[in-house]
C-alpha cells in the first residue's frame, strides 16, 4: 500500500467513526497529528525518552518537541532560532554553535632576479572565520518540569592562516620580509535567546566561543651573496577574541527549584610566534609576537537564578598570551652584526564579567560575578649572532602583560532572602621575559 493510499484510507476510517458516533449520539475526537521534527533531526527512542539529533539548527518558525520523559536533544550546525519544548522529565539539551573555517596560508616569496636582486615579501596568512551562534535572537530553550541539564557553546573562531617565507636576495639585494600570520576568528555569542530551566532542580552553562588561534609569522629572506640585510621576519597573528557568553538580547533563567546557572565569556585565541629575521649582511630583524586575543564578556543580558536557594555565576574570559617574538637573523660575512630579537606579543585583556542584570531570585542565593583574567606577556626574541668582529644583535622587549577584567559594569542583586553577593575584578597577566643578546662568532653560518 502506498503512502498516498494510506493516507486516504485513515482519513476515509476516521469519518466512518465520526459518522458512527453522531449516530449513537456522542461525540468522537481524534489524537492531533503530532508535528514533524525540524528539518536535519533524527528521534530515536532510548528506554527512558527519545534522543534527537539535529544537525542543521532548529530554523526560526518551527519547533522541537520533547517527550515527558528523560530526553537527550542535540543541536548542532546552525543556530536554535526556533523552540526546544522539552516538555517534562529529566532532560539534557546541548546546543553547539559551529566553528569557524580556516585561513589560508600565504605564498612563499620569489626569488630576486637580476633586474629586482631584493628577495620579494611573503604573503599574509588570512583570517580564519567568526564562529556561528548557538541561540539566537528568536530562539527559545525551555527544559520543561523536571531535572533538567541545557549546556550553550558559542562556536569557535577559525584558525588563521601562516605567513609565508620571504624570497632570498641576489647578487646584492636584501632578503625579502617574512609574511604577517593571519588573526584568528572570533569566537561567536553562546546565547541571545530566551534560555528556560523551569520547575525543578536544573542546571545551565553557556559559553561564548573561544577566539581562533592565529597563524605564524615567517622567516625573513637570506640577502644575497656581495651585500644586503636579511629579510626581517613576519609578525605573528593576533589571536582571535572570545564570544560573548549571553548577549544583550539574551535571557537566562533556571525556573523554581535549586538551580546552578553558570554564564563564561570565551576565552582568547593565542598570538602566534614573530617568524625569525633573515642572515645577511646585517641579520634581519626577528618579528614580533602576536598579541593575544581578549577574553568575551561574560554577560550583557539578563540572568535570573529565578525561585529556590540558587548559584549563579557568570565570569568574563580569559584573555590568551601573547606570541613569542622571533630571532634576529645572523651576519653572514666577517664585521656584520646580528638582527635585534622581535617584542614579545602584548598579552590579551580579561573579558567583564557582567554589563547588564544578574539576580538570583527569590530564595537565598549565591551570586558571583568575576572578570577575566589577563595574558601573559610574550617572550622577547633573542638576537641573532654577528659574525665577528661584527657583534651580536639586541634581544628583544617582552610583551606587556593584559589586563584583568572588570567584574561588574551593571547590575548585581541577590532578589529576595538571605543572599551571598561577590564580586571580583579578574587578575592582571605577567609582563613577557626579555630575549637574550646575540653572541659572536668567527664560524659564521645563516
Amino acid at each position: 500500500m502506498t503512502s498516498r493510499t494510506r493516507r486516504f484510507t485513515a482519513a476515509r476510517a476516521g469519518r466512518g467513526l465520526i459518522g458512527l458516533g453522531t449516530i449513537a449520539g456522542f461525540a468522537l475526537i481524534l489524537p492531533a497529528t503530532a508535528s514533524a521534527d525540524p528539518l536535519g533531526c533524527t528521534r530515536t527512542p532510548n528506554g527512558s525518552g527519545d534522543t534527537i539529533i539535529c544537525t542543521a539548527g532548529v530554523p526560526g518558525g518551527q519547533i522541537l518537541t520533547g517527550t515527558a520523559f528523560n530526553d537527550v536533544i542535540t543541536i548542532s550546525g546552525a543556530p536554535v532560532d526556533g523552540t526546544i519544548n522539552a516538555v517534562a522529565g529529566n532532560d539534557t539539551i546541548r546546543v553547539t554553535g559551529t566553528s569557524g573555517g580556516n585561513g589560508a596560508a600565504g605564498g612563499a616569496g620569489a626569488i630576486g632576479t637580476t633586474t629586482h636582486p631584493a628577495g620579494f615579501a611573503g604573503g599574509a596568512g588570512v583570517a580564519g572565520g567568526v564562529g556561528g551562534g548557538g541561540v539566537g535572537s528568536a530562539g527559545t530553550v525551555n527544559a520543561g518540569d523536571g531535572t533538567d541539564s541545557i549546556t550553550v557553546l558559542g562556536g569557535d573562531g577559525g584558525t588563521g592562516g601562516h605567513g609565508g617565507t620571504g624570497g632570498a636576495g641576489v647578487l646584492g639585494g636584501a632578503g625579502g620580509a617574512g609574511g604577517v600570520g593571519g588573526a584568528g576568528g572570533a569566537g561567536s555569542i553562546g546565547s541571545v535567546g530566551a534560555l528556560i530551566g523551569g520547575l525543578g532542580n536544573d542546571t545551565i552553562n553557556v559559553t561564548g566561543g573561544a577566539g581562533g588561534l592565529s597563524g605564524l609569522g615567517r622567516a625573513g629572506g637570506k640577502s644575497g651573496p656581495s651585500a644586503g640585510s636579511g629579510g626581517v621576519g613576519g609578525v605573528g597573528g593576533a589571536g582571535g577574541v572570545g564570544g560573548i557568553g549571553v548577549g544583550s538580547s539574551g535571557t537566562t533563567s533556571g525556573g523554581d527549584g535549586l538551580d546552578n546557572v553558570t554564564v563564561i565569556g570565551g576565552k582568547g585565541g593565542l598570538g602566534s610566534a614573530g617568524g625569525a629575521g633573515g642572515c645577511g649582511h646585517g641579520g634581519g630583524a626577528g618579528g614580533f609576537g602576536g598579541v593575544g586575543g581578549a577574553g568575551g564578556l561574560g554577560s550583557s543580558g539578563d540572568i535570573n537564578g529565578d525561585g529556590g536557594n540558587d548559584i549563579v555565576k557568570v565570569t568574563g574570559g580569559l584573555g590568551a598570551p601573547g606570541g613569542t617574538a622571533g630571532k634576529g637573523g645572523n651576519g653572514i660575512t666577517g664585521g656584520q652584526i646580528g638582527g635585534a630579537g622581535g617584542g614579545g606579543g602584548a598579552g590579551g585583556a580579561g573579558g567583564v564579567g557582567n554589563s547588564a542584570t544578574v539576580s538570583g531570585g527569590l530564595g537565598d542565593d549565591n551570586v558571583t560575578v568575576t572578570g577575566g583574567n589577563g595574558g601573559l606577556g610574550g617572550q622577547g626574541g633573542a638576537g641573532g649572532t654577528g659574525c665577528l668582529p661584527g657583534s651580536g644583535g639586541p634581544g628583544g622587549s617582552g610583551g606587556t602583560q593584559g589586563a584583568g577584567g572588570v567584574g561588574n559594569s551593571g547590575t548585581v542583586v541577590g532578589g529576595g532572602g538571605t543572599d551571598t553577593i561577590t564580586i571580583t575584578n579578574g587578575l592582571i597577566g605577567l609582563n613577557g621575559t626579555t630575549g637574550t643578546t646575540g653572541g659572536a662568532t668567527i664560524i659564521c653560518t645563516c
